[in-house]
């Protein structure tokens, strides 16, 4: 039996450091609230980097970098989980439900939501790769009329949990739906292509060129590789920006297609 959501829906990745201050969520949830006085469903997908790493540091569990990720071992499994599928995922909820709407906290291991393979066993531990979405079960809780919160917290290879990076997850769900709207939220308008300059839009040929150069590094990689990946699997729109310039549409727009010369 199929679900078909009753309106479009956009998916909203928030990242760790947007999640700490609650005036940062009653402003997304804000948003939410403006998206469905315009007949649209949300997702959220969070993060929560740093506060990962500081119950690491808390509990004296040593970790690793490899190539710019985050070994996840066993016990920093365990940690990431307590972080993502509670304290976070909570603390959203809670907001948003002060702030009048209707939401349900979810991560990737209920209902067998998303399932990821390994990203590297071998070095990176239980990291996940980009994940596989339920999309029956996913629509099905869509169909309840409810904000979803989503921790990317996936079901591994071997049925254990397993950590997928915040970006891959939301650009999974976005594909997999046929997302109206897929928004990674910052802490910056855009993405600054020259000091103190944010680029209207970006093309692939654009996003490589500022990644060899590094003009762009750090978080803002993942998020724009994700973008690249959405437009080009079909999602409508994908931005990059903070939720002012979404508001207003100054935020970075991500095309699938490289410009004309």
């Amino acid at each position: 039996m199929t679900h078909p959501t009753a309106s479009p829906v956009t998916v909203l990745k928030v990242g760790g450091a947007r999640l700490g201050a609650r005036t940062d969520l009653d402003r997304l949830a804000d948003r939410i609230l403006t998206l469905h006085r315009a007949g649209q469903q949300a997702i959220v997908v969070h993060g929560g980097g740093p506060e990962i790493s500081d119950l690491h540091d808390r509990l004296d569990i040593p970790f690793e970098k490899v190539a710019g990720l985050r070994a996840t071992s066993e016990q920093g499994m365990e940690a990431t989980a307590m972080v993502l599928c509670g304290s976070v995922r909570t603390r959203i909820v809670e907001r948003f439900t002060a702030r009048g709407l209707d939401c349900l906290g979810v991560s990737g291991v209920d209902l067998g939501l998303l399932r990821a393979p390994f990203a590297d066993r071998a070095a990176l531990g239980r990291v996940g790769g980009p994940p596989e979405v339920d999309v029956e079960r996913l629509r099905a809780l869509l169909a309840l009329d409810l904000t979803l919160v989503l921790s990317p917290v996936s079901i591994g290879p071997d049925g254990g949990a397993v950590n997928v990076n915040a970006d891959d997850a939301a650009h999974a769900i976005a594909t997999a739906l046929g997302a109206a709207s897929l928004d990674f939220v910052s802490d910056v308008p855009g993405v600054r292509v020259s000091e103190g300059r944010v680029a209207r839009r970006l093309d692939p040929s654009a996003i490589g060129e500022l990644v060899r150069n590094r003009t762009v590094r750090g978080g803002m990689v993942p998020k724009l590789r994700a973008a690249t990946a959405a437009v080009r699997a079909g999602v409508e729109r994908v931005r990059i920006g903070d939720l002012a310039s979404m508001a207003t549409d100054r935020a970075t727009v991500i095309t699938g297609q490289e410009a004309m010369s």
